[in-house]
């Protein structure tokens, strides 16, 4: 009966559950558990290897290293980020309710790993989500363009819950290229999605990286108006004990 009930399993693509069960039933400290025991720790190991697929192909899309993870963010109110906001941020409610997150700070202060942590955790919880390093985007929007295709490519993004939009305001954008944001930026406010932004330069500084003045402010507006703002700062090194 075993075997046939692995192979069942297998055939209905739940590798992970028939794996377990044959597990459970190998292990005699499962003697004398109930049923109901045993389709819970079935279920619980298919639920982690889809939560663990969904977390290679996230990274795989991204081009990001597979081990990034919100545990291992450094929550500190003297560096910007208190632990109880990092905790609201990790429950993606936020995403929910269609918010926005903006991130800056200095070179090396963290911002791409947090929003990257941030984005995964979405993934991980079943939402949506399409990780854009700004200057790539602008390339596949003006690839997009010479195809013909470009109202679709906007479109797909303006569905997706979560759009993350990392190195914003890093290097200047043509008037081309403003509105092709500003376009993205109204279609996802439109269907009220979540955005997060990561940029190294102060929002008070994003004037200067967009040629078109009107676009700039429509997304500026678009991004600024219902946004958590986090400024990430460097913590100094610690310095070695004497001895």
């Amino acid at each position: 009966m075993l075997t046939e009930t692995v192979e069942e399993l297998q055939a209905l693509r739940l590798g992970p559950m028939a794996e377990r069960l044959k597990q459970w039933v190998d292990d005699p400290n499962n003697r004398g558990k109930s049923h109901a025991e045993c389709v819970h720790a079935l279920a619980l190991a298919q639920a982690q290897a889809a939560a663990a697929k969904r977390s290679r192909c996230f990274s795989a899309r991204a081009d990001l290293p597979p081990n990034i993870a919100v545990a291992d963010v450094w929550a500190s109110a003297a560096r910007g980020l208190p632990a109880q906001l990092l905790g609201n941020l990790k429950s993606c409610d936020w995403i929910r309710l269609g918010h926005t997150v903006v991130i800056t700070g200095a070179t090396r202060t963290g911002k791409t790993y947090l929003a990257a942590a941030l984005a995964k955790e979405a993934a991980l919880a079943r939402l949506t989500v399409a990780f854009w390093r700004v200057p790539e985007l602008l390339t596949a929007c003006a690839f997009e363009k010479q195809q013909g295709t470009f109202t679709a490519f906007l479109k797909r993004l303006s569905r997706i819950k979560l759009l993350v939009l990392d190195d914003f305001a890093a290097e200047r954008a043509t008037a081309d290229e403003s509105h092709w944001l500003r376009q993205l930026l109204d279609g996802r406010e439109r269907h009220g999605l979540a955005v997060m932004v990561a940029s190294p330069n102060a929002v008070e500084d994003w004037d200067g990286y967009f040629e078109d003045v009107t676009a700039a402010e429509a997304i500026f507006g678009r991004l600024l108006e219902r946004s958590k703002p986090i400024v990430l700062k460097r913590m100094p090194t610690p310095k070695a004990p004497r001895r």
